[in-house]
Formats: structure tokens, sequence, C-alpha cells
């Protein structure tokens, strides 16, 4: 045995706590920050490492470090990776019945200083590493974990796997389950978070960033409104902001295709062609390309389709039941009452994109309609997501009767839990003025061509916080850009042949320098579209514009941004 290196390890290690525990460091300023070969060392000690419930800011089990590695970096990797601290944990319930919080925890052995929370996913119940490209990344952007970010994300309290693949949303049956699918758990995960990395750097982050598409857009707009004082900037795509209401409008989408309107996935491409045919051109260009996301829906008369004597006559045209069940998703969908924040309205869908490939079939398809007829047998592999989760929301959140027939909803008489629902769910608070005030900066992305959250709901978030606390402070603390004929997940196609749209964008860096130099983000954005492969050859650029307008073809390359000019996008 090396007894040399082993006192050597361990006066380091006790210097480490020395120092941290030292009551006049914090008077004086922080101390050297630990050198990498120290960082090496002290990695493994954090296993073990249990965080009290007292040192949490919510109700909560203790949280403990199940493991902690030190991972090479691997630089030939697409995206690279550098040397990093990696832990594993888990925080334990108050209730026995519900499950644990999961966490995983990068600490990069060359840290700048900073952290960033990655946000979740639809009904979440799968580890959020931290280790993946941001949402809209290109290829050659570097990780967040490479820039020297510290990261960090959970499954937010429950695990997928223990459920039928068709029940999703059962954990909400349980009460504390929900509760850290709403907003407790990733609260608690930051609190954790920072106290490990404070341990391990022997320093608090000076910055800490939420970032997080869909659900987890939710997440970091529900950061900013219930914890304020925790994050300094948020990076919101695609945000699921009503999302109470989100899966009830899922729910009446499909209840004409549950009484014989089912649009078959024929039937969407020829759909796709006919909105193109009739907004293709508003932005000044014939590319397969509507940009221009106000201005479509006005041109859209669905009775243009109607089969001959209304019954479904093929794949040409659409039926009466057809022309109903594309209709609601493209109309508002309205409560018998209002719910939080006095909202009883979720906005409507746009137009744009309904046959860019989603994994595994076009967009509306994977959305919306489905592979097969919906029935109250909810099917995973050939049901719409729109089904999928709202018939699990009705099921699981709402009657909480896994047997309760979600054709049959009626929310008029469930009236008192959906508006406890939409109080615990929703992040519809406008009231941003504690965030902004401490310099919280936001940048919401919504994507035109969203068919599994309206993109009217951002721009709607928006101008109520504008209303709230005025357009000056909004000015000087929000950016709303638009993302036209971008799909949910973010890629975009041409109807008409088929080639990718530029819609990749770092949205990190912006942020960043808007929080440390005071430096707003540009009005508008250079989105790309570049090869997989290295060089990562640029194939074309637009320009991503900040609400309301959008990219209008002024001239020159259409593959390039300078031949854009951002203007308004109205009805």
């Amino acid at each position: 045995m090396n007894h040399g290196l082993l006192l050597g390890t361990s006066l380091l290690l006790l210097s480490v706590l020395v120092a941290s525990s030292d009551p006049c460091r914090a008077e004086n300023g922080p101390a050297a920050r630990p050198g990498a070969e120290q960082l090496k060392a002290a990695c493994s000690t954090l296993a073990g490492r249990v965080i009290p419930a007292a040192s949490i800011g919510l109700p909560s089990g203790d949280a403990s470090v199940a493991s902690a590695v030190i991972v090479v970096a691997n630089a030939a990797a697409t995206p690279a990776t550098p040397d990093f601290c990696k832990v594993l944990g888990s925080i334990a319930p108050i209730d026995p019945a519900a499950q644990l919080i999961n966490f995983e925890i990068n600490l990069p052995i060359s840290w700048n200083g900073k952290a960033l929370q990655y946000g979740g996913g639809g009904y979440n119940g799968v580890l959020i590493t931290g280790l993946a490209p941001l949402r809209d990344a290109a290829p050659d952007d570097p990780l967040p974990l490479m820039r020297g970010y510290a990261t960090f994300g959970t499954d937010s309290g429950h695990q997928a796997s223990a459920y039928a693949p068709a029940n999703v949303a059962q954990f909400g049956l349980n009460d504390e389950m929900l509760l850290n699918y709403a907003y407790a758990s990733y609260k608690k995960v930051k609190d954790v978070s920072v106290d490990v990395i404070r341990a391990f750097y022997d320093q608090s982050p000076s910055r800490t960033y939420y970032f997080g598409g869909s659900e987890g857009g939710r997440e970091g707009l529900t950061m900013a409104q219930r914890f304020p004082a925790d994050y300094d900037g948020i990076v919101s795509v695609v945000p699921a902001i009503q999302i109470s209401m989100i899966f009830q409008a899922f729910v009446h989408h499909e209840a004409p295709q549950l009484r014989g309107g089912w649009v078959s996935p024929a039937k969407v491409g020829m759909f796709a062609k006919f909105v193109a045919d009739r907004c293709d051109a508003l932005d000044g260009l014939a590319d397969g390309v509507i940009n221009n996301y106000l201005g479509c829906p006005a041109k859209i008369d669905l009775q243009q389709l109607r089969c001959a004597d209304g019954a479904d006559s093929g794949d040409t045209c659409l039926s009466d039941k057809q022309i109903a069940a594309i209709a609601a998703v493209h109309s508002p969908y309205t409560l018998p009452f209002p719910v939080a924040n006095g909202l009883s309205t979720y906005p409507k869908w746009l137009y744009g994109n309904e046959i860019t490939p989603d994994p595994r079939s076009p967009h509306m398809v994977r959305w919306v309609t489905g592979a097969a007829v919906p029935t109250s047998v909810v099917d995973p592999e050939t049901s719409s997501i729109h089904w999928l989760y709202g018939a699990n929301f009705v099921r699981f959140f709402v009657t909480k009767d896994a047997t309760f027939d979600p054709g049959a909803f009626d929310p008029e008489k469930f009236r008192d839990r959906l508006l406890q629902l939409s109080e615990l769910l929703d992040s519809t608070n406008p009231d941003l003025s504690v965030f902004f005030a401490r310099g919280g900066k936001l940048i919401i992305r919504s994507n035109s061509g969203d068919l599994a959250l309206s993109p009217l709901s951002a721009i709607n978030y928006v101008d109520a916080v504008t209303a709230r606390i005025g357009k000056s402070t909004v000015d000087q603390s929000v950016r709303l850009f638009i993302s036209p004929a971008s799909t949910h997940s973010g890629p975009a196609t041409s109807v008409t042949d088929g080639k990718l749209v530029p819609t990749m964008v770092d949205l990190l860096d912006p942020l960043d320098k808007w929080v440390n130099e005071g430096v707003p983000p540009a009005d508008a954005l250079v989105q790309t579209v570049k090869e997989t492969a290295a060089p990562f050859k640029l194939l074309a650029s637009r320009p991503m514009c900040r609400y309301p307008n959008y990219p209008h073809y002024a001239g020159g390359d259409r593959l390039r941004a300078e031949s854009y000019r951002c203007m308004p996008s109205s009805p």
C-alpha cells in the first residue's frame, strides 16, 4: 500500500472540509478553486453524501448520493464530452407509497462557475441526465457540459417503467407524486444540486439557469413564477403553459374522430398540400414552407375539401365528420368556467407543417390523428399522442378511475377538481415582477407548425405578462421568438420537396450573455440546418424573428438568412 499517497489524499480532503466549514471564508471571499487533480480525487468522496430534508426548500425526505465517478473526456464523440464527475442519487418521499425523485448531476473538472438545470418532457418518468444536446441544437454545438456548465436533471419523482405504456400518468393517483410532477421535484433537485456543487467546488454557482422544452418549458416558466429567487435565466421552448387545459383540448380533438371523423394518414398528406397551396407564397417565396404563420388561417376554407355528398368517398376529399375533426384542432377549446388566473380558453392550433417526419410518422399523424381509428381502449402503438395523453389525464389526474371512458368526459361534472389541477399544474401566472426585479431573463421559443401545443399560447402568455407589469419591463427581460413551420420537436421539412428547413439555434449563449453582460438577444437569430458529420457543412440558414415578425423572402439565395427580412405577421 502506498501510505504516502493515502496520507496526501487524506490531507487534501481534510483541507477541503476545513475550508468549506471556515466561517471566515464567506466574509473574506471565496478561496482559490480546487485544481483538476484535486477535483478528480474528491469526486468519489461525494458518494454516500446525505443532504438533510432541512436543507431542501420544500417538505421532503432526505436526499442521498448513491454514486459519484469520474467519466473520462471523449473528444472523438459527437458531441464531445469533457472530464466530469457523474453523480447519481435520489430524494426520499414523505409518503412511503410515493416513488423516489431520482437525479443526476454532472460536474465538469473545468467549471465555468455556472449551473444549468435541464427540463423534462411529456409526463416525465425518465431520468433527464443533463448530458444530451440542448433542444434545437446544431450537431456541432458543444454540450453545456463541454462549455463548463455543471448540469443536472431529474425524472420528476416517478419512474415510467413502473406502469404500462398505456397508463403513463398513473403516478397521478398519488398526491405527492403529482405535486412533484407539478413543480416540487424541480425545486428539490435544484436545492440538492447546489449543495453537491458547493461541496465539490467549494463554491456555489454564480449563475443558475433552466432550459427546457414542452413540459420542460412549462417547468421553466413555473420556476420563474414560484421560485423567482432561484434562477438567473430561463429558456422555455414550446412551453406547455396551460397544461391542464391542453390535455382536455386533446380529448376534445379526438371526440369527432371517435364518432366517425378519423382522418387517415393518406388524407393528412392531401390536407398538408392543400394548406401549402394556399399559404406557401404568403412569405414571398413558394418553397413548401409556410413562414407567415398568422396570415395563413384566413386562407383556409375546409369546405373546399368537402366530399360531394359529405360522406367519405376517398383520399382526395374530407367527409363532414372529418372536417369537424380538423376544425376542432384549429378552433379554440373553451371551458364552461374559468380556471387559474381567470383563463377559460386554450387557443387554436395553427397550420404549417403537417407531414414533417416525426419519429415514426408524419407530425399530424403522430400527434392528432394516429395510425388507426381511436377507441376507448388506448393503444400506444396506434393512438395519437393527443388521445394517449388526454385519456391519461382524465383517468389518472381528474377522475382517478383507470376504467373511466375519456370519450364521455364532461368538464362541468369535475369543476372543482379541474380548478385544483389548474392551480397546481398550469404556469399561467403573469406576475414575473420578482424574477425580473432581481435581473432574471426569459427567452421563449414557440414553433408555428407545432401540433402538440398551440403556438398562440406562448404569445398570449407574453401579452398577459406585458399587461400585468408593463411593456418597458418586458422589453428589458423577455424575448419571444417564433420558428415558422417547426414541428413540436423542432424540425421542419418543405411540403413540396421534403428538404429540411433551418430550425436549429443555440439559445443558451444568448441567455448567458444577456444575464451577465446586459446584451439582449438580437431581434433576429440565425437558424441553421447542417450536415450531421464533421465538418458539419452548412446547408441552409434563415432568420428566426422576434414576435410578431416572420422571415419574408426579399430576394437572393433562398438558402441563406440574408435573403430574408423580418416583417410583421398578422391575421
